[in-house]
C-alpha cells in the first residue's frame, strides 16, 4: 500500500484476515433481516475467494466463537454475535489463534541470548518502531466493530438500486 507520503507501507493485513473480514461483512449483509445460514461456496463465489482457503478461515472463526455452523439442508455458517458487539480485533485474534504453535508440544531448548539494550541499539530501534506500529494498528481498528465497518462501507459505496 502506498501512503499519501509516497512511502510503501509494510503494515498489511494477511490474506487470511482480509478474507475473514470480507466473509463476515458478506454474512452480515446477506443475513441482516433473517438469521439464515450461508454456505461457504456462496461467500467464496460472491467475494471471489478460494473455497478451500475460505473454509479453513470460517472454521477458525467458528473455533473463535464468532460463527456457528449447521450441516445439511439449509446449512452453512452464520454469526453468533451481534455485529455491534463484535470488534475486529477479536476477529483477527480468532484467525491468528489457529496459527499459534501448540503449547503442548515442547519447543526445542536453546540457550537464552541475553542482550544488554546498550549493546544492541539497532534491535532496540526495531522494538520502538514495532511498538509504534502496534499502537497505530490499535488506533485504527482497536475500537472498530463489524457494524461500524459495514456502516463505513455503506458510506463509501454508491447505493445499489
Amino acid at each position: 500500500m502506498i501512503l499519501s507520503t509516497g512511502i510503501q507501507s509494510p503494515m498489511r493485513l494477511t490474506k487470511k484476515v482480509e478474507y475473514g473480514i470480507m466473509a463476515l461483512v458478506h454474512l452480515t449483509q446477506r443475513t441482516r433481516t433473517e438469521r439464515a445460514f450461508l454456505q461457504s461456496r456462496e461467500i467464496a463465489e460472491h467475494e471471489n475467494m478460494p473455497g478451500k482457503f475460505l473454509e479453513s478461515i470460517l472454521l477458525a472463526l467458528k473455533s473463535g466463537e464468532i460463527l456457528e455452523s449447521k450441516v445439511g439442508a439449509g446449512g452453512g455458517y452464520r454469526l453468533i454475535r451481534d455485529p455491534q458487539d463484535l470488534y475486529l480485533t477479536e476477529v483477527i485474534q480468532a484467525m491468528e489463534a489457529q496459527d499459534q504453535p501448540d503449547e503442548s508440544i515442547p519447543a526445542p531448548i536453546e540457550p537464552p541470548v541475553i542482550l544488554n539494550p546498550a549493546d544492541a541499539p539497532g534491535r532496540e530501534a526495531l522494538g520502538v518502531i514495532n511498538d509504534r506500529m502496534d499502537a497505530a494498528f490499535l488506533t485504527a481498528v482497536g475500537s472498530l466493530t463489524l457494524a461500524e465497518l459495514i456502516g463505513l462501507v455503506a458510506e463509501r459505496m454508491p447505493a445499489t438500486r
